[in-house]
């Protein structure tokens, strides 16, 4: 943890620190002062038995202004604490953020969801909370017991120093004992955390699969499991913290008590005057005994709390750091061309297999021009057009856009060329407009309706009570499956780029309505290059190019017509979806 929060913290963070490190310095003098004073006023309270009360009032008056600038001192620097801590962590959270946002695909494969959102929320809360406690004690802790020993010699005997020493031995055996206890159990709690999220948004994002299946009994036990596996974890921890304020206490009231016994004991016989003055020590010596327990114990709380935060700052660390596969080259090209892709022998292998997903892929694509992909599932469509905007890069060959390769052009660069829509509608919550000027926000309304138009969106958008003001849910649940795509196709058209891709983003549209946006797009943005990965042969007859695939490997590359008596993989798909009349055999 040390380590991550040195990485991250910058200038303006070290003044706040220094700052804090002099006030908290300010502030155990003043403590210091008070208990001077208290060791003075006891030999007072004798003295004023011959001179009256003036000096007892001094005394008095000195600490009560010693009290009320140590208390103002403490407000400053716990409100200087708190706003450190929270823009460190701030900036940790957009660093973190920021880190994500340039994973790839093969990144994710990294990481899941679910931990990636707990690492950025519970993880992030925990390292915050432990930096806040560091902030408040770790400094305070250690001057105040050093400036407290140092003034404890002036005060201190053997025995009283035994005392002690045997009750701060026992204080420090039993933290360590209650820390080997529960560091294991930290680092279960951050893993379980990670399951109880897996559960829940599988459950969430799955609920009508769920009760399709009446499966509400069996996702509940499931998540039962995980909960009460993370509950008794919990309260394993929780159960060994509890032990810990008791041990304070215990040993707080021993050492008082441990300390007035051998006090008393030293000052009996003594005369009366030379016992008061002897008490008078003694009863500083308790203060400053205390003052270096209670500095023990703050430390020891710094430490409770640090195991946990020291999980959480790897787990978050392990993200910071990660070493993104795809990265903008040092002295980027220009494009060349406009609207074309080639692939070169390409080939790509996800992490961790020894076997590529797809090879041998080779074809090129002219401006203006419709590639069309079509096999099974799995076969590696999905793969393919994923690196053409660099969602991965190719392992083997070359991938070029533009007569680029485009792992020499940025990726800003690259995607600016590019609209794409996903496989799985995804609509961002806001509304509709902002969600179809997703890629450039200065889009005006009447560009925003161009591109609903052509796909076919407008119709259902303006019967909408706000139109293109009309709330989008998140994940745009709000919204049928046909809808949703058609405005994903609308957000990768409204920038008007050179290349369109479609991952089967056709597939939730009816056969008109699918021909009629087609058909669109090809009138409004005739020189515009189209990828479209495909289920339906009659979605991609038209193309003029397609790429038959079949277990990561092109088994066909041509027109319609010639792959329908040519290549048996597609004659096989197209027989299974249109007669041989609709097809012309």
């Amino acid at each position: 943890m040390i380590k991550l929060l040195f990485k991250n913290l910058k200038a303006k963070n070290w003044i706040s620190v220094l700052v804090i490190f002099g006030l908290t310095v300010l502030q155990v003098f003043f403590m210091m002062q008070i208990v001077g004073y208290i060791s003075k006023l006891t030999g007072a309270v004798q003295a004023s038995r011959e001179n009256g009360v003036t000096q007892v009032w001094s005394y008095g008056f000195y600490m009560i202004i010693c009290a009320i600038l140590m208390a103002a001192v403490e407000v400053i620097i716990r409100f200087m604490a708190s706003a450190t801590a929270a823009t460190i962590i701030t900036n940790l959270r957009q660093k973190m953020y920021d880190r994500v946002n340039e994973f790839a695909i093969a990144d994710f494969a990294s990481f899941s969801t679910e931990s990636l959102i707990t690492r950025t929320t519970n993880d992030m809360q925990n390292v915050h909370l432990a930096l806040l406690t560091f902030l408040k004690t770790a400094f305070v802790a250690p001057v105040t017991m050093v400036w407290a020993i140092v003034l404890l010699v002036n005060y201190a005997t053997g025995s009283l120093t035994v005392v002690m020493a045997i009750w701060l031995g026992i204080l420090v055996a039993a933290v360590t004992i209650l820390l080997i206890l529960i560091f294991p159990k930290f680092k279960v709690v951050q893993k379980l955390t990670d399951a109880i999220n897996v559960a829940s948004r599988e459950n969430l994002t799955g609920v009508r699969v769920v009760r399709a299946f009446n499966a509400e009994r069996y996702q509940e036990e499931k998540f039962d499991k995980v909960n009460t596996e993370f509950t008794k974890v919990q309260i394993f921890a929780s159960r060994v913290i509890s032990i810990f304020s008791p041990i304070v206490m215990l040993v707080m009231m021993g050492l008082t008590l441990s300390i007035l016994w051998v006090g008393a004991y030293a000052l009996n016989g003594l005369q009366m005057d030379i016992a008061v003055q002897s008490f008078g020590s003694v009863n500083a010596f308790v203060m400053l005994a205390s003052q270096i327990i209670m500095s023990v114990v703050l430390l020891i709380t710094l430490i409770v709390i640090w195991p946990r935060a020291d999980v959480s700052a790897r787990r978050i660390n392990e993200v910071i750091t990660h070493e993104v596969s795809v990265l903008d080259p040092a002295s980027p090209k220009s494009f060349t061309e406009k609207g074309t892709i080639e692939f070169r022998n390409v080939g790509f292998a996800y992490p961790g297999s020894d076997k590529e997903a797809v090879s041998g892929i080779d074809f090129k694509v002219k401006q203006g021009e419709t590639i069309a992909f079509i096999g099974a599932t799995g076969s590696g469509k999905t793969t393919i057009i994923n690196m053409i905007p660099r969602m991965a890069d190719c392992t083997t060959g070359e991938v070029l856009v533009d007569g680029v390769n485009v792992k020499e052009v940025t990726q800003k660069d690259l995607r600016d060329r590019i609209g794409y829509a996903p496989q799985r509608g995804f609509l961002f919550m806001g509304n509709i407009k902002d969600n179809i000027a997703f890629s450039n926000p200065d889009l005006t309304l009447a560009d925003v309706r161009w591109a609903a138009e052509i796909a076919d969106a407008d119709s259902f958008v303006s019967k909408k009570r706000n139109g293109y003001d009309s709330e989008v849910a998140q994940g745009g649940t709000n919204f049928s499956g046909g809808q949703k795509q058609r405005l994903c196709i609308a957000r990768a058209l409204a920038s008007k780029p050179e290349i369109l891709i479609f991952d089967d983003s056709f597939s939730a549209l009816d056969y008109r309505t699918d021909k009629n946006v087609r058909a669109n797009i090809a009138q409004k943005l005739p020189d515009a290059t189209r990828v479209i990965i495909a289920q339906r042969v009659g979605t991609i007859m038209d193309a003029d190019q397609i790429v038959v695939l079949d277990n990561g490997k092109m088994v066909g590359k041509g027109k319609h017509y010639d792959l329908v008596r040519n290549c048996p993989v597609y004659q096989e798909i197209a027989l299974s979806q249109l007669s041989k009349e609709e097809l012309g055999l």
